[in-house]
């Protein structure tokens, strides 16, 4: 019966290397996506920012 095959150590080393650096920059990667700001506000509508005219109801009549 024969052993598995196996990598030489350099080869396993390597591969460490690389699947560590990989993970590393992806972790230092996930801030980098720009600067984060709220949106300006927005302007209310028009019929909230001008006040009542004569549309009223009339109140009641003193007669």
């Amino acid at each position: 019966m024969q052993t598995p095959f196996q990598l030489p150590v350099i080869a396993r080393r390597s591969m460490r290397l690389i699947a560590c650096g990989l993970m590393l920059s992806g972790l230092l990667a996930c801030g980098y996506k720009g600067p984060l700001y709220m949106p300006p506000p927005e302007d209310p509508p028009t019929t909230l920012t001008t006040p009542p005219g004569h549309d009223a109801p009339p109140g009641p009549s003193t007669r």
